[in-house]
């Protein structure tokens, strides 16, 4: 069989957040193809069997569905402007209630071509954050995080594995149904009641074991206010930060800033925490690699579109496949 040489599980989320960034920047569409394509080859030729490793297969469903919808969306309302027109919908008159919202009229290239591009940004962040999920272990990635935000990661790392194992259950009561001989495609009470019943036993599980594992307990000490306000103030600056860029004004500064007071909360936080860290993950030469080329595709998703930026895209999006490999591992 074969084993996955992989990164670090930070490292996955990083190159899976550096190349969402990456997609808000690109406005080509070709470049927003180029980061989808690299981001499906290195996951599916780098996931394992684990449930988790399916968030991508999942991820692109719903993002198809959120093309189709937005697709949809942009057919049905009409918006007025000029350009070709390829097509025209009957209008609908509605009531005056609704005055501002026009239903069908002339369906432009124009119109197609900007909300198709609208609608493939939000397929490929939905690609890149999905394939990061698939490859980073979650387990791992709640090692390796600090002491002081491992009850957030834990209820984190327990949502973002939901669906992927809620899908493993239905794909196992379907293989149980076949085995029996039942050919219903869908059936309330063969499909969905099974479903609750073992999402329910594993709730029951994952309680009992966290309770053996003492999680919630909390010793009493004297806790130090300055990290909270240190992570609130960064908190704030980063929301700024985000408003500011939507509107359009200066974030650079605001966005520095809040990186640095979130950094010195997370210290100081983590310096009073008393968890310690079992076997810590180390981060490796093949990690900085993975991001420092990453963090190149920033730069080269914002340029016009050209043969060789494309060919660069492609290098720096699938930079993982240079540092990992399967071997085979006999068992």
């Amino acid at each position: 069989m074969f084993d996955v040489r992989t990164l670090h599980p930070l490292a996955w989320w990083g190159w899976g957040i550096l190349l969402a960034i990456a997609t808000s920047r690109a406005g080509n569409l070709w470049l927003l193809g180029i980061i989808i394509l690299a981001s499906m080859i290195v996951t599916f030729s780098r996931r394992t069997n684990d449930p988790w490793a399916y968030a991508l297969a999942i991820g692109i469903k719903i993002a198809c569905a959120a093309l189709f919808l937005r697709m949809l969306i942009a057919l049905i309302f009409g918006v007025p402007g000029e350009g070709k027109v390829l097509f025209t919908i009957p209008r609908i008159r509605l009531p005056e209630w609704l005055a501002g919202i026009i239903l069908g009229g002339n369906v432009t290239v124009e119109r197609l071509r900007f909300v198709f591009l609208e609608s493939l940004t939000i397929f490929a962040l939905v690609v890149t954050v999905a394939a990061a999920s698939s490859l980073a272990n979650p387990k791992q990635t709640l090692r390796a995080l600090p002491g002081i935000l491992h009850e957030a990661g834990v209820a984190l790392i327990i949502a973002t594995t939901l669906i992927p194992h809620f899908a493993m259950s239905v794909r196992r009561i379907r293989q149980a149904r076949k085995l029996r001989g039942d050919t219903e495609r869908f059936g309330f009470k063969k499909t969905l009641v099974p479903l609750f019943e073992e999402a329910l036993e594993r709730a029951l599980i994952l309680a009992e074991s966290m309770e053996a594992r003492g999680y919630g307990h909390k010793p009493r000490r004297n806790l130090s206010t300055l990290p909270t306000i240190f992570l609130l103030a960064g908190l704030a600056f980063l929301l700024y930060s985000i408003i500011s860029l939507v509107i359009g004004n200066s974030y650079q500064f605001s966005l520095i800033f809040s990186g640095a007071l979130i950094t010195v909360g997370l210290y100081l936080g983590n310096r009073n925490n008393s968890r310690t860290k079992y076997r810590p993950i180390p981060w490796r030469a093949n990690e900085t690699f993975v991001i420092v080329m990453t963090s190149g595709a920033i730069a080269l998703a914002g340029a016009p579109f050209h043969i060789g930026i494309a060919v660069l895209l492609f290098c720096a999006a699938a930079s993982p496949l240079i540092v990992t490999k399967r071997q085979r591992v006999d068992k």
